[in-house]
Parts: structure tokens; C-alpha cells; sequence
């Protein structure tokens, strides 16, 4: 269960920004459960996904807490009001060989709906709040929130992409665990090795 509490009504920068770092937030929450998601399935290229979302979309954290800083002199400060569960209750106790190729194949259909509603939900808050900052006259910060509201659209458009794959081959185990593979390519060996 995923739920973010957005005041839509922001309307000043200081409100809109609060909010979108709220919402940040809530990402890191989401990735960081969706790679234990994965990890747990051992589907380690769909969990590579959600480890490389986690690092950039920290590092666009910071950098909107920077560019706030800038603009207006002021900090944003962290806070989260909401929940973000998107691990199943009936995995607590399971251990991740006993998961069954039908329960494998529902959970990476469900998984990548929750992804596909997280992002498309944080796309429209984002646009609405770039459109306010707009109406306000704030135009720069405006600019700011549409480049946020971009790249959640190209997020969303590698997501189309993954799940329209999927979908094709009738969530084919076969299919997912070869893809892991292409999408571990490229990974370089980090401090604590290569997890693909």
C-alpha cells in the first residue's frame, strides 16, 4: 500500500517545493523496498533497476534542496507524512526459494504496475505544481519543476517499454530471467562487487 499525503493546493514556492521533496522522499521509501522486492524474487536486473532510480533520484533530491537554496535562501527541510509498503505481508516469512513460478510471474506483473501508478502519479503532481508555480508568476521555478516532470516521463517511457515486453510474452519466466542479464550489462564492479 503506497499512500503520499500532497497538498495539491500549494501554491508558493516554499509550499510546492516542500511537497516535492515530501514526494522524494517517498521515492527513496519505494525504490529502496522495490530492490528487497526483486533481490527477494532474485530477478537481479529488475532490482539493478530500482538500485540505479534510488542513486539518481537521491542525487535530484539534493539538488533540488540546492537549487531551493539558491533561489530563495532558504532550506527544505525532510519530512514524510504517508506509507509506502509495496513488499507483500505474505512474504514476511517466506523465504525467497520457496516462491513458485506462478507467484513469481503475478509478482513481477504487480510489481511493475506499482511502479508504472508510483511514477505516473508523481508525473501529474509534478506538472500540476510546475502549471501553479506558473500562475504564480514564478516562472524560473516553474522551469525547474517541468524538468522534474520530464524526467519522470522518461522514466515512465523505459517502464512502457519494459512492461509492453512483458506483456508480449505473457510474463514468460524464460523471457524475465534471460532479460536480467541486458539489463545487468554495463554494471561496473562497485565496493561491494557486482551484484548482476
Amino acid at each position: 500500500m503506497i499512500t503520499v499525503n500532497t497538498r495539491m493546493d500549494a501554491s508558493t514556492p516554499e509550499e510546492i517545493f516542500a511537497e516535492i521533496n515530501t514526494r522524494m522522499t517517498g521515492a527513496l521509501m519505494f525504490h529502496s523496498q522495490m530492490i528487497d522486492y526483486f533481490a527477494f524474487l532474485g530477478l537481479d536486473g529488475y532490482k539493478q533497476i530500482h538500485v540505479r532510480q534510488y542513486t539518481d533520484e537521491s542525487l535530484e533530491r539534493t539538488d533540488l534542496k540546492q537549487y531551493y537554496i539558491s533561489r530563495h535562501g532558504k532550506i527544505l527541510y525532510d519530512g514524510f507524512s504517508g506509507t509506502v509498503e509495496v513488499i507483500p505481508e505474505t512474504w514476511k516469512n517466506a523465504k525467497s526459494m520457496s516462491v513458485g513460478k506462478g507467484t513469481k510471474q503475478k509478482a513481477v506483473e504487480d510489481g511493475f504496475l506499482m511502479y508504472r501508478e508510483w511514477e505516473n502519479k508523481t508525473k501529474e503532481i509534478y506538472e500540476h505544481y510546475a502549471h501553479a508555480l506558473r500562475d504564480g508568476g514564478y516562472i524560473i521555478d516553474a522551469l525547474e519543476v517541468e524538468r522534474l516532470a520530464a524526467d519522470v516521463a522518461d522514466e515512465l517511457d523505459m517502464i512502457d517499454h519494459i512492461m509492453l515486453d512483458l506483456i508480449s510474452t505473457g510474463y514468460d519466466m524464460t523471457y524475465i530471467v534471460e532479460s536480467q542479464t541486458d539489463l545487468c550489462k554495463g554494471r561496473k564492479e562497485g565496493k561491494h562487487g557486482k551484484h548482476c
